[in-house]
Order: structure tokens, then C-alpha cells, then sequence
């Protein structure tokens, strides 16, 4: 079975972050090697060991093995507004199967080079999640501003929370399940924050 989306949230939040920046992920990086405006490559391990496997198993309720960490660098395009950013993102979980895929979770942050206004992301995730059911609504719970979202795709249901630490920095968490509660999200996210 080919997973064509395997790492939906991760990409919705890289969505989210980037907002024009974004190109969906599917199936691993190597598939998108043909987009000139990103490169994919493996961060450093020790980004992810800033949050230990124990900490995420705790908050999700299931073992998930160490973070492996991505990178994704997205240069500026008059397409993406004239923003570059950096995506790091660390998975905890194998994506070898639906099985496995349903108990992944993905802590991710970007820094942007300069702010999008709202139009410009407004558009840009319209351009992004077209033939998506894509919704998104405020979320309240992490005394930061925050963006709940709900992502469904090739028949897999993504969910996350962005936090926006400022304009130009974001911190998030996704799951490709509905199996985990909002709260369960939020505080994903603030292990997300150590990163």
C-alpha cells in the first residue's frame, strides 16, 4: 500500500507556518527533489533529543520511538511573497505503514525571514489545501496566539496545533489521527518549544 500523504500533518503545519512556502509533502522528501524552491535534508539528531521519546509517549498514550529530524529549507519567491524560511521538524514514529502512520507524531518550528500579513496567508493556504477538506479555527489554550487545524486527505485525518511565539516564529504539533484531544495537541506544542 503506497501512503500518499506520509506525512500529511507535518506538511499541513508546514502549511500553516509557511503559508506560500509550502509545497505538500508526499511519501518522503525524495519525491519533491524536482521543486527548486525547497531543499529536504536530515537536521541534526541532537535537535530532536531535546525532547525525549518518554515525554511525547506520555502525553499520547502509546510508546513512539526517538525523533528523526528533517529539515526543510524554502527559498524566497515572488510566488511564496519574497519569504524564506526554515521548517525543522522531528517525527516520532514510523511511517512504514497506515498502522504505524496513525500512531506518528510530528513537533515541528519555523522561523520565516520577514512576517506574512494575513491576505498573504489567506491566499496562500486557499492555494495550498484546494480538492483538501481543510478547516482551521482559533485555539485559546496556549497563552500564545494559536490555530487549531483539521486536515482530510487520501483518507487519512491529520489534526494540529500552531502556536505563533511571534511573527516570524512558529512552533507546532500534529498527529495523523482524531484519536488525540485538543489539549493532548497543546501540550505537544509546548514540547515543541524546546526545540
Amino acid at each position: 500500500m503506497k501512503l500518499v500523504s506520509a506525512r500529511l500533518s507535518a506538511s499541513a503545519l508546514s502549511l500553516l507556518f509557511a503559508a506560500g512556502l509550502f509545497v505538500p509533502l508526499s511519501a518522503g522528501a525524495t519525491s519533491l527533489s524536482h521543486h527548486n524552491t525547497h531543499s529536504y535534508s536530515r537536521a541534526a539528531s541532537s535537535v530532536c533529543a531535546k525532547v525525549s521519546a518518554a515525554s511525547v509517549s506520555a502525553i499520547v498514550g502509546h510508546k513512539v520511538p526517538a525523533g528523526t529530524p528533517y529539515t526543510i529549507n524554502t527559498k524566497a519567491t515572488p510566488t511564496n511573497f519574497g519569504v524564506s524560511a526554515v521548517d525543522t521538524t522531528c517525527t516520532y514514529g514510523a511511517q512504514t505503514s497506515m498502522a504505524a502512520l496513525l500512531k506518528t507524531v510530528t513537533l515541528s518550528y519555523e522561523v520565516l525571514s520577514k512576517p506574512l500579513t494575513t491576505s498573504q496567508m489567506e491566499q496562500s493556504i486557499s492555494k495550498a489545501t484546494a480538492g483538501s477538506k481543510f478547516k482551521f479555527s482559533s485555539y485559546s489554550g496556549l497563552g500564545f496566539p494559536a490555530f487549531y487545524f483539521i486536515l482530510n486527505e487520501a483518507g487519512i485525518t491529520g489534526q494540529g496545533i500552531l502556536g505563533v511565539k511571534s511573527a516570524t516564529h512558529y512552533y507546532g504539533a500534529s498527529v495523523e489521527t482524531k484519536n488525540i484531544t485538543k489539549s493532548q495537541l497543546a501540550s505537544l506544542v509546548k514540547l515543541a518549544e524546546q526545540l
